[in-house]
């Protein structure tokens, strides 16, 4: 799982200007076109530890016997039960019996992902626990053969009834870290934690180019996205080689199979995977992943569940910097799915049908800081305004002529220009707007003059490094959502009329104290430190004075950061205006 933190140039070329055409992210050749339209997929977790559903009893080889009345239970990341249990080989073996597929039917699969406006699929054939998701004869010890699944082909009855509905299909395949077998790269749960020497990982990597070539010769044909991962513990020039040469030399190897950046840190594939942060300026097609929980692997003790706004936001937030939104589901242990996992995808699937328009084929929309009513989607000309917080919309950094104005149902929209922008009336949330004009032209800042007393600032609508984590979005102040602070800055691009002092209030919650600073982009001498006080959960917004900070006219960019203590949420800012 990696993390990837957008650099403060970033923030600093941002700040200098952000008055441009629309962001182009070219792909390198027409391979990608399908996955450049798609938007949107469907990822799998599914294996052993499914069957485990985060409880583990026996042995561990970190020195502790779970029991009954005191078991190792997982309330996320699921899939790693075996390495953080610290399971025994022979142990985790005996867990292959629950993994069972009785509930399991491809077409149920593939058509729950078409109702929910999936375009493609990608399943884990082998995760890092190495158990193959079908009959394997180099493997046979460790696959479906050897497990309550008898020796069914998984794989191949989901991918022939997703082909049957046009989606596309690739598998997930931990090629560089198996906890099963020998020789594996990275750290081994059996080593306690230690690592092979590098004559035993010639040895894995030997066996892993065998499993790649069974599975080319069994699914190469029909195959659309080879989708490696773990790429840090393979820095290896050596295993890069062997393992992308068997894949691409194999008789059943077409150009159309796309692969991920994931192979090692020495590839880069055909596309971007962040994982859990969006990229704000792609410079390729990209895809980001997302789990609806806690846990990629089906966990009955997950510690926390997305809501379904959460998920359409992360959604439509992807695909408005023109990326592509990958979808965990995790199947439990017999293939079917959790009730509550079910009516999360068919409410989204409902909100993708009645919008899609929106939504596919889309592109970046050209803005990098957000919009308080929600997100932007652009085609061409047209704006796609998705409502779903606040209490308004008012869009900023766009002024050319509208042509028109219409719902995704036809209804007209009426609309007034407002200060670098405009604000549309008579829109219900959950309704998209599109607004069509001869050409657009991205003009980003928030409009501050001195008519304006005060001035407030949402999470909504900054830019956040490293992407906007959200809560709160039925509950939070104002019915606006809240930031969470996994990532340290939260950034605005002012536009202001003409320079003064401003008092400086947060509005916050946390778990524990801590500090903070406020800051101008480039202006040494506008600077605020504080130490905030502790609330009463995290659930407890306070509006907190921070203190006082010069302004100056022209594009200036706000950055609020927190730089030790407690992490915290952040729901808005607020800018009094001081007259002298």
């Amino acid at each position: 799982m990696k993390k990837i933190i957008i650099a403060s140039l970033l923030l600093s070329l941002l700040s200098i200007g952000c008055t441009h055409d629309p962001i182009e992210i070219s792909p390198p050749d027409t391979r990608l076109n399908w996955f450049n339209d798609a938007k949107f997929g469907m990822f799998i977790h599914w294996g052993v530890y499914s069957g485990m559903a985060g409880k583990y009893v026996g042995p561990s080889l970190y020195g502790t016997e779970y029991t009954e009345a005191s078991p190792y239970l997982c309330g996320w990341g699921g899939e790693w039960t075996l390495s953080r249990a610290g399971i025994p080989r022979e142990s985790y073996k005996q867990q292959a019996d629950k993994f069972t597929a009785s509930a399991f039917e491809g077409n149920e699969i593939a058509s729950l992902a078409q109702e929910t406006g999936m375009k493609y699929i990608i399943i884990t054939i082998k995760h890092h626990e190495g158990f193959l998701l079908y009959p394997s004869e180099v493997q046979s010890d460790w696959c479906t053969t050897m497990s309550g699944a008898n020796g069914r082909d998984l794989i191949m009855e989901l991918f022939t009834a997703a082909k049957s509905k046009g989606l596309k299909v690739g598998f997930y395949f931990s090629q560089n870290l198996d906890w099963m077998q020998e020789g594996s790269l990275g750290e081994i749960p059996q080593l306690y934690g230690g690592k092979y020497d590098i004559e035993a990982n010639r040895s894995y990597i030997d066996h892993t180019c065998k499993v790649i070539s069974e599975m080319m010769d069994r699914y190469g044909e029909i195959l659309d996205v080879f989708w490696w991962d773990i790429p840090k513990i393979n820095t290896s020039q050596e295993f890069t080689d062997k393992m992308y040469n068997t894949l691409v030399q194999h008789k059943n190897y077409s150009r159309k199979i796309l692969q991920n950046d994931r192979l090692s840190t020495l590839a880069n594939g055909d596309f971007e995977t962040p994982e859990g942060v969006i990229v704000q300026i792609p410079k390729r097609p990209y895809e980001l992943c997302i789990a609806m929980d806690s846990s990629w692997g089906y966990s009955d003790y997950v510690d926390s569940k997305k809501t379904r706004l959460e998920l359409l936001h992360e959604i439509i937030n992807t695909v408005s910097k023109g990326g592509n939104l990958l979808l965990n589901i995790s199947p439990k242990g017999d293939g079917s799915l959790h009730p509550d996992a079910l009516k999360m995808l068919n409410e989204i699937g409902d909100y993708i049908r009645t919008n899609g328009e929106s939504i596919y084929g889309s592109e970046h929309s050209g803005f990098i800081y957000g919009q308080d009513f929600g997100r932007v989607t652009r085609k061409g000309n047209s704006l796609y305004l998705h409502y779903y917080v606040g209490d308004k919309i008012e869009l900023y950094g766009v002024n050319s002529p509208i042509l028109c104005a219409k719902t995704l149902n036809g209804r007209d929209i009426k609309y007034e220009a407002i200060p670098n922008g405009y604000r549309f009336m008579g829109v219900e949330k959950g309704e998209v707007v599109k607004v069509t004009f001869n050409s657009i032209m991205i003009d980003e800042g928030f409009p501050i003059s001195s008519k304006m007393k005060e001035t407030d600032l949402y999470a909504m609508s900054a830019l956040a490094e490293g992407g906007l984590m959200m809560s709160g979005f039925e509950s939070g102040p104002v019915n606006y959502n809240s930031w969470i602070n996994l990532w340290p800055d939260l950034g605005w691009l002012l536009k202001v009329e003409d320079p003064a002092k401003y008092d400086i209030y947060v509005t916050i919650s946390n778990g524990g104290p801590g500090e903070l600073e406020m800051r101008i982009e480039g202006d040494d001498n506008a600077y605020i430190y504080f130490q905030y006080p502790t609330t009463r959960g995290y659930d407890d917004y306070q509006e907190m004075k921070v203190g006082s900070m010069y302004i100056k006219s022209g594009k200036q960019e706000i950055i609020f950061k927190r730089v030790g203590g407690s992490p915290l949420n952040f729901a808005s800012m607020r800018l009094v205006r001081v007259d002298n």
